[in-house]
């Protein structure tokens, strides 16, 4: 069993772009699948990129988990619309660990850091997407009270191969493993 390291979790923000991208690098040379790129793909990325990424308006934002002074993780929420139409939804994005610091936990505070922040702005849903196949991350989002509502088949393409997005949703009333009971009309 790893030994659990000390680390603390803070808000990203456009100093952290390429501490982020190293992280993103790291993650994706892993394998690419849950990434949803190659790492040649990655490497295109400039870094004003990530500081732009990073420095999206309230209420949006980033967080990251650090051992001493390095990112070892990320979670973040994004609204997808500014019209209150669609304000009551986020969109859970940027969950990766690194390699060296999976299975302790890590992933599971930043999600919930990022979830509990976009809740405390107002958010009732918030939705992802996990590039399949990736067992870990969907046992892990299910044991935070997410459910599945729909798959996107060949979602992204990696080589030569097809992978599809596995949609999963929360609602902010939900319990861990409790079912909505919601229909479609």
């Amino acid at each position: 069993m790893k030994k659990r390291p000390v680390y603390h979790l803070r808000r990203l923000g456009a100093e952290d772009a390429e501490a982020f991208s190293n992280l993103r690098r790291e993650v994706t040379a892993d394998n690419p699948v849950p990434m949803g790129l190659t790492l040649k793909e990655e490497l295109t990325r400039p870094l004003q990129s990530f500081r732009d990424q990073l420095s999206y308006p309230e209420p949006n934002a980033a967080f990251g988990a650090f051992v001493a002074t390095e990112l070892v993780g990320s979670a973040a929420v994004a609204w997808p619309s500014k019209f209150l139409s669609s304000r009551h939804k986020v969109n859970l994005w940027g969950v990766f660990v690194s390699p060296r610091y999976r299975r302790l936990g890590i992933g599971r505070a930043l999600i919930e850091m990022a979830v509990n922040h976009a809740h405390a702005n107002g958010a009732l849903r918030v939705n992802l997407t996990v590039f399949v196949p990736n067992p870990a991350a969907v046992k892990l989002y299910e044991a935070l009270g997410f459910e599945h509502c729909g798959v996107e088949p060949e979602s992204i393409r990696i080589g030569n191969s097809y992978y599809d997005g596995c949609l999963m949703s929360r609602r902010r009333d939900l319990k861990a493993g409790k079912k909505s009971g919601a229909t479609l009309t």
